[in-house]
């Protein structure tokens, strides 16, 4: 066994000198008010909050060749439809509602218990679906107080069924196909054949009180979005 010397042992541990004071801070000096950020009350109470005015309700084109969202230039709740062209990078605006969309002046009675059960506040145009249409055509359906409106790219907004506050066209989807246009009015479904113009009720018997057809009732429809939520 090696012998080892003990007095000939090095030290491995160095020591560290500190200063012996930690420099203190003046909190007497005030910063000057160009230097503070001032955030008024106003700003902070607003909805949507500040800096979450970001895109939302993204999709992609039956072709995979654009992206679109709604999104609100002003940095507020009312939202216009943006497309983003994946080949140049470019953004511009896709649709914009005629008369303004949708505002909490111009809502029907179902309408605003529709939005209270989904804790939707967005106005403008608050959904789109894209329409499954020929390769050179991209089009989407966009549902607004005044009617369901087709926005082809390249054309100028159609209204394809109008909407009154006394009769509104409730929750329009598009088929998988793109032929067709489904929706509640009344209280009965409702579809429109895109490809002919024809529009067939397809159920009958809704009394609005009791009956309804094509819409959740009240409280499946609660349940509904608080499971979502729970999750």
């Amino acid at each position: 066994m090696q012998s080892i010397n003990l007095g000939e042992k090095k030290c491995l541990k160095r020591s560290r000198s500190f200063s012996s004071e930690m420099p203190g801070t003046d909190t007497n000096v005030a910063k000057p008010l160009e230097d503070c950020i001032l955030f008024p009350v106003e700003d902070i109470v607003q909805y949507p909050l500040p800096g979450c005015g970001s895109p939302t309700s993204i999709g992609f084109s039956p072709d995979d060749s654009l992206v679109t969202y709604l999104y609100s230039p002003n940095q507020n709740l009312c939202r216009k439809v943006f497309v983003l062209d994946l080949k140049n990078g470019r953004h511009e605006l896709f649709f914009s509602p005629p008369d303004g969309g949708l505002d909490e002046n111009n809502l029907s009675a179902e309408e605003k218990l529709r939005r209270e059960r989904s804790r939707e506040r967005g106005l403008g145009v608050t959904r789109y679906e894209w329409v499954k249409a020929s390769a050179r055509r991209k089009v989407i359906m966009v549902p607004l107080p005044a009617g369901l409106y087709l926005k082809d790219q390249n054309a100028e907004p159609e209204l394809k069924i109008a909407s009154t506050s006394s009769s509104p066209v409730l929750d329009p989807h598009i088929s998988p196909d793109g032929t067709k246009l489904a929706y509640v009015r009344d209280n009965e479904l409702h579809v429109l054949n895109l490809l002919y113009h024809e529009s067939k009720q397809l159920t009958t018997g809704a009394d609005g009180n009791v009956i309804t057809h094509g819409l959740a009732e009240y409280i499946a429809q609660v349940r509904s979005v608080s499971i979502v939520y729970c999750y």
